[in-house]
């Protein structure tokens, strides 16, 4: 198997709970069950259940980035995080089965200064040794990591590690301007916008769209690929699935084709579920027969 390296510097302590939440009234649930979220977590821990060396880094302070680190390690991922001053963030998110939605409340970020920034830069040329694939995922915290990404991809360069990054915000346009553009950028139809030009510059796209097509732009052609339909009960990471699937089947040797029904069958997979990215082989495998993949050079 395979070495990853996950970062992802807007880490959050996220909450799951099954239950209805009604505008103007008290909700009382029987518990929360506490999670490690963000995009690059959600990544490696489908990575992990996969059998993958998964060392995963990004920003993490206070008490719920101890409590963090610690969802990380029992994840089955090498927690490498650099600590902040500010605690982690904090969220939270209800399923309602019955009503097939969901309820999010969530803090934006947390406060980074210029020394954590670089201690990170400097961790993530260390951890770099021995990785074949380094995949940043989600947004920054704050405003002062706006080059943050730019400056990651400076050193996968050094390193000749490929990078893949899934973001959005001005960080990722200074990442997609960047003199070593990610090989592979994942957006939804929201974060590609509707001038796509920036996007260009990175030689490898995979445009997501809830449970619609995704439109892939490969060096090997232009692809539509179809997920299979499934009764949604969450969609919340399936994206972050469909990267991790991705992944794990290049890295593995499958084709291109096989490759997008994978990562396709993988987000589907994930929707079925009410808990975010905790999904192994056998639950892929099950889709995989349901996807379809067609050329879509006008795509």
């Amino acid at each position: 198997m395979s070495a990853i390296l996950t970062i992802t510097a807007n880490t959050m302590l996220d909450h799951l709970s099954r239950a209805r939440v009604e505008p103007g009234a008290v909700t009382r649930i029987e518990r929360f069950e506490a999670a490690a979220g963000g995009k690059g977590l959600n990544v490696g821990r489908v990575l992990a259940r996969h059998g993958h060396r998964v060392v995963a880094s990004g920003f993490a302070g206070g008490t719920s980035g101890a409590l963090l680190t610690d969802l990380v390690a029992r994840d089955g991922m090498e927690p490498a995080f650099v600590a902040t001053a500010a605690r982690t963030r904090i969220g939270f998110l209800c399923i309602d089965d019955a009503r097939g939605g969901n309820t999010s409340v969530l803090e934006g970020g947390f406060a980074v200064d210029a020394a954590e920034i670089g201690a990170l830069v400097t961790h993530t040329r260390r951890l770099l040794a021995g990785m074949d694939l380094c995949i940043v995922g989600g947004s920054v915290p704050d405003p002062t990591c706006n080059d943050l990404f730019r400056l990651i991809l400076d050193a996968c360069h050094q390193a000749r590690v490929p990078c893949w990054i899934d973001a959005y915000g001005p960080a990722m346009d200074a990442a997609l301007a960047a003199a070593h553009p990610p090989g592979l950028a994942k957006p939804n139809r929201q974060e590609y916008g509707e001038d796509g030009r920036h996007w260009l510059g990175c030689p490898e796209l995979h445009l997501t769209d809830g449970a619609a097509s995704i439109h892939v732009r490969h060096p090997e052609g232009r692809f539509r690929v179809t997920p299979p339909t499934v009764r949604q009960v969450n969609p919340v990471g399936s994206g972050d699935c469909y990267l991790a699937a991705l992944a794990h089947a290049r890295l593995s040797g499958q084709t291109l084709e096989q490759q997008l029904r994978y990562a396709a069958a993988a987000g589907a997979a994930n929707a079925m579920r009410a808990d975010v990215a905790r999904i192994g082989p056998a639950d892929i495998a099950a889709l995989v027969d349901g996807v379809v993949v067609a050329p879509a050079p006008d795509a």
